[in-house]
């Protein structure tokens, strides 16, 4: 018989492709079955190996484990007979699914041991691989499926199916999409509570997973399932002594035999030993199967069962899990009483954790448990905030202690950036306190005057910290926000001075020092400071000293922030210390005071690397790399701004990485990497609008209008008359008109500080001038030296008078352009400010040389000017500047030989 017979017993559709007279030994064939077996597995090799002649065979078998004991006999010998074929055999096998003892395990070590085989053990996916599979949906759920696939392909395909049908359909709400897409991160319906390894909301499983994870659970006991449901609820992981406890009706020994049957069927793995024994499932979908499995009533019984047992097992240190127990008393309908305690408690661990959002949610959880909902919340974007509206707080339950709950919701936001959100809150907190009861005496009366003027220095933090100086700057003169931070200033400090009159040891004790003897065990920011933290006297004048700044009363700035500094120093608080430095060094940079700028700034640096500091390492090496580019060391600058942006970047300061990536831009435009500073800004851009933060989005836009003018100058090949050649007219023209536009949106955004409304002006100026339009350019220069003058900005009225004398020089007004000039060199020099100064000698030098008639000695003074100026381009590296002084001397050269 042929091969094709021998395998029709095996096949009966390959009888179809005998020949009509070979057919009868398909139906007749009497063999021994043993011998007839051989032969089909002689005709299965043989059809192989004359597969395998023509072009070489990959074959691929999966789920082994599934295969019954004459398959497997079959892939034995094929196995051990094909070794010099072209042939390779691919088989997949769970070894989790297999008994013990199994033939399947024993085929595969005699396998192994003739070197017959390998084993590869296949690891699950990585996130990213499974985010690649399910790249096509949205964000949010290619990370819940991450989550829940745990490095499973068919199960993350499987949700992915199920997630698409879900969206085709419209089904956009958030709980749904949660119970659909999230059956292993909790999600409560209270409060949006993320309690990680205990179960999900109740949802459904795709048809094809839910499958998978019943034939599993099949091969077990109807006890072990009953028990592993209970096991459940309790999260993906659990202790043997939890699950004793909520399973009281089964003896100890029955128990552990029960998890042993699960242990064995691969369903659970263990780790530790003697009394600290925990169990983990094999994967959070089966959590969520076997919860799916319970009834509501089942569910809430075993919640309670899960509280109870966690607080039996950690009594004394409750805290610990508290936010396990705050879930299942929420999923079990605990006593209300009991979920505030509990959650306030979660909230407090998490706080002193600094996982600052998981505190934020525990916290409102609780205010929301207390306040029974009463307590109006504003919808965010992804949680709910805490705010005043119009509804009534006197229905409020316990209003103080809700507003110190809700202060630390406040100071949990303020850490994460979120400072609308926590001026809402303490918003909110004043109108609570506000809503309390009148006090029984003066002391009472006056404390809690103090708390809530604290609360709106707090207030006047959170407009400052978003960057809305102008607002701060117009509430102060309104007399209202930064008046509260004097108020809270003076009374900090006569507390201060009572405090060290009663009590002449206290001002040996550390800042923040709190008395044990003290009225409250849980005391806020704000409870702290009343009782006289030097450490917040000395950041009132820090904030107050940065408010100043940012409206240009430097003056006024320089007093706040040396009276920190004493007190810092007084103290030997490092890390304020450095901070103050800092922005003394910064302030005085402004001001042009170099010497005080470099000594502050490289005193911050000193403190902050001695204490590791980051925050203030980046800050200040920002400031070195602005210190060098206004005295025009253009690499060094580059350096510093690099290394300030990789520690931004670290510890995601995004205002500071905006900040540094203008800064940086600035740099590179000055040695002529255009295409650098185009992408630096185009970051600060983006990240500037991602803040909306109006202040940076203002300083990237003055950035790129003052580089469409360098652009613009290029594009025209102007020289230093200015004179635009015909065919660049149009591009140059285009870019001006963008650059103008530009600056015109940027300097009336709010919040933006002076000195960068000043800069954008003399910017503008600049544009008119070159778009030709001398009377608009003189008029803009005029204002803006004033209000330089007016705010001393003193580089800002050096770069006016710049300006300015050329604007007159190109009206002939010679004389008078030449003391502008003079004046902007005079500025330049006595400050350092070498890049400034060389431009200034370009700008003076070109006017110089163009006079129609210049007289010998003019002549030669402009010429000296542009090789000045050439010589301290090179040594500043400042490439674009070079190119134009050096086509500024060669068409002096071509007008010396005309002649």
């Amino acid at each position: 018989p042929t091969i094709l017979e021998r395998l029709s017993t095996l096949l009966p559709e390959l009888r179809n492709l005998l020949p009509q007279n070979d057919r009868t030994y398909a139906h007749y064939s009497q063999l021994p079955p043993e011998q007839e077996r051989l032969h089909q597995w002689e005709a299965t090799l043989e059809l192989l190996n004359i597969l395998s002649k023509k072009t070489p065979l990959l074959l691929v078998l999966d789920d082994l484990h599934w295969m019954d004991e004459s398959s497997r006999e079959l892939l034995a010998y094929l196995t051990r007979h094909i070794q010099d074929q072209r042939i390779l055999l691919l088989g997949t096998c769970r070894d989790v699914e297999l008994a013990p003892g199994d033939t399947l395990l024993k085929l595969i070590t005699d396998l192994r041991r003739e070197q017959a085989i390998v084993t590869l053990p296949v690891q699950p996916l990585t996130q990213s691989q499974i985010g690649s599979l399910v790249a096509h949906l949205p964000q949010d759920i290619v990370h819940s499926i991450q989550t829940q696939a745990a490095g499973n392909p068919f199960f993350a395909e499987e949700l992915a199916r199920m997630s698409e049908a879900l969206l085709s359909s419209s089904i956009s709400s958030e709980n749904q999409n949660s119970a659909a897409f999230s059956p292993f991160i909790a999600h409560n319906d209270e409060g949006g509570i993320d309690v990680s390894a205990v179960p999900p909301a109740r949802g459904t499983l795709p048809e094809g997973i839910a499958a998978v994870l019943e034939r599993r659970l099949g091969r077990l006991s109807s006890e072990c399932q009953l028990l592993l449901g209970k096991a459940a609820v309790l999260g993906g992981s659990f202790e043997f002594n939890q699950l004793l406890f909520m399973s009281n009706e089964l003896h100890e020994d029955t128990l552990l035999d029960l998890l042993e049957e699960a242990l064995h069927a691969g369903l659970l793995t263990e780790e530790g030993s003697g009394t600290h024994i925990t169990y983990h499932f094999w994967h959070p979908l089966i959590v969520s199967h076997l919860y799916e499995r319970l009834s509501a009533a089942r569910c809430a019984q075993l919640h309670r069962r899960a509280a109870n047992a966690l607080l039996q097992a950690h009594e004394g240190n409750e805290g610990e899990v508290a936010a396990a127990i705050t879930h299942h008393l929420m999923k079990g309908g605990g006593d209300s009483l009991q979920v505030a305690r509990y959650a306030e408690l979660a909230g407090t661990q998490a706080y002193s954790l600094s996982a600052y959002i998981e505190a934020e949610q525990y916290y409102l959880q609780a205010i929301k448990t207390i306040t029974q909902g009463k307590l109006p919340l504003r919808e965010g974007v992804n949680e709910s905030a805490p705010s005043k509206s119009a509804t009534s707080l006197t229905d409020i339950p316990d209003p103080l202690h809700v507003a110190r709950l809700l202060e630390r919701v406040c100071e949990c936001r303020m850490v994460q950036g979120n400072f609308e959100e926590a001026r809402n809150g303490f918003e909110c907190i004043l109108a609570l306190r506000i809503s309390c009861q009148p006090f029984t005496s003066e002391a009472e009366r006056k404390y809690e005057a103090q708390i809530q003027a604290l609360i709106w220095r707090e207030i006047g933090h959170t407009w400052a910290s978003n960057g809305d100086y102008e607002q701060a700057y117009e509430c102060y003169k309104r007399g209202k926000l930064v008046r509260y931070v004097l108020e809270a200033l003076e009374m900090l400090e006569q507390a201060i001075q009572a405090r060290q009159a009663a009590s002449p040891e206290w001002a040996a004790s550390p800042p923040g020092f709190v008395d044990a003897a003290g009225p409250h065990n849980f005391q806020t920011r704000t409870e702290r400071e009343i009782l006289g933290d030097p450490l917040d006297v000395g950041r009132a004048h820090e904030l107050l000293g940065l408010i100043a700044t940012s409206v240009g009363q430097f003056t006024e700035a320089l007093k706040h922030l040396y009276r920190a500094l004493a007190i810092f120093e007084q103290h030997d608080l490092v890390i304020e210390m450095a901070k103050v430095c800092s922005n003394l060094g910064a302030v005085h940079a402004i001001k042009s005071e170099n010497a005080m700028a470099y000594t502050y700034i490289h005193r911050s640096l000193e403190l902050a690397e001695r204490m590791s500091n980051l925050p203030i390492i980046a800050l200040t090496t920002g400031n070195l790399g602005e210190m060098a580019a206004r005295s025009g060391d253009l690499l060094k600058a580059e350096e510093w701004f690099r290394r300030s942006l990789a520690i931004s970047e670290r510890t995601n300061e995004r205002e500071h990485q905006c900040w540094c990536n203008i800064a940086l831009a600035i740099a590179l435009q000055d040695q002529g990497n255009l295409q650098g500073a185009a992408e630096g800004i185009r970051r600060a851009l983006a990240i500037a609008r991602a803040m909306k933060s109006a202040r940076n989005i203002g300083g990237a836009l003055i950035a790129l209008a003052d580089l469409r003018v360098t652009q613009a100058i290029i594009a025209a090949k102007l020289q230093g008359n200015m004179r635009i050649t015909h065919h660049s007219a149009s591009a140059c023209t285009r870019l001006l008109l963008r650059a103008r536009s530009t600056i015109q949106r940027a300097i009336v955004l709010d919040g933006l500080e002076t000195e960068l409304v000043v800069e954008g002006k003399v910017i503008l100026a600049n544009i008119y001038f070159l778009l030709g339009d001398l009377q608009a350019a003189r008029q803009e220069a005029m204002r803006t030296m004033e209000e330089a003058r007016r705010h001393e900005l003193t580089r800002m009225l050096a770069r006016s008078y710049r300006l300015l004398g050329r604007i007159l020089a190109a009206q002939g007004e010679h004389e008078q352009a030449g003391a502008c000039f003079e004046e902007a060199l005079q500025i330049f020099r006595d400050h350092g400010m070498r890049l400034d100064y060389a431009r200034a000698l370009h700008g003076y030098g070109d006017t110089l040389l163009e006079r129609s008639t210049p007289a010998p000695g003019v002549y030669q003074t402009g010429l000296a000017h542009l090789n000045e100026a050439r010589t301290i381009f090179a040594a500043c590296h400042a490439a674009i500047d070079l190119d134009w002084v050096d086509q500024s001397l060669t068409n002096t050269t071509s007008e010396i030989l005309e002649i």
